[in-house]
């Protein structure tokens, strides 16, 4: 069934007139239209634009990520799992690193560990 965009404006200011509380979303659903066209139908103003993206946030492990990621690549090619400490320990001497802890380092690998062994698969088929 066509609805004209003037009865749906007329049905969705009549509405709003009986019951000045409904709120947009409900009016929208109801009449099957965007937030947007029940907005222009009460001649409101339309809604902001959502706020763009904040940017990243730089990390406490960022200097030396990529020296983490490079010694769990190693150890997925040697098979010998390190342990959080190890890494912990690694980074201080290797790369001078005192800066995080073991939650710190343990967070990181958690989340990176199954990452790079999915990336190493798929790599591995080319």
């Amino acid at each position: 069934m066509y609805r004209s965009p003037e009865r749906v404006t007329e049905l969705i200011r009549r509405e709003r007139e009986a019951d000045p509380r409904v709120p947009v979303s409900d009016l929208a659903q109801r009449h099957r239209v965007s937030r947007a066209v029940v907005l222009a139908a009460l001649g409101l103003p339309p809604e902001p634009a959502p706020t763009p993206p904040r940017e990243r946030r730089p990390l406490l492990l960022d200097p030396v990520s990529d020296l983490i990621d490079d010694m769990l690549r190693r150890e997925l090619d040697s098979g010998v799992r390190l342990s959080n400490r190890q890494i912990l320990e690694r980074l201080a001497s290797e790369a001078d690193f005192e800066a995080a802890s073991l939650s710190t380092v343990r967070n990181y690998v958690h989340r990176r560990r199954p990452e790079i062994r999915h990336d190493s698969r798929g790599h591995s088929a080319d």
